[in-house]
């Protein structure tokens, strides 16, 4: 049941990344594409497990969790630059 589980999540997070890089209405920058980027390629990782990869493939879990702790600090970085500037 938790594989099922993992599979959804990485499931939705790899379209979520997908949808927000392709989206020109959204403004991802270098440094968000490059992080979306980075957690979309972890995610289809941890779905697809390819043994080609090695050890890549056993740690796809630990790649997820920095990539979406990359995402974080670009999504706080976002989020600083436009509500903090109004501040200084």
């Amino acid at each position: 049941m938790i594989q099922q589980i993992n599979l959804l999540a990485n499931a939705v997070l790899l379209l979520f990344c997908l949808w927000a890089v392709l989206n020109k209405r959204l403004d991802t920058q270098v440094f968000g594409t490059a992080a979306l980027s980075f957690v979309a390629i972890t995610s289809f990782v941890n779905i697809v497990r390819p043994k080609i990869f090695g050890f890549w493939a056993e740690q796809s879990e630990v790649m997820s969790n920095v990539a979406v702790a990359v995402l974080a600090v670009w999504f706080w970085r976002r989020w600083h630059t436009s509500n903090c500037k109004e501040k200084q």
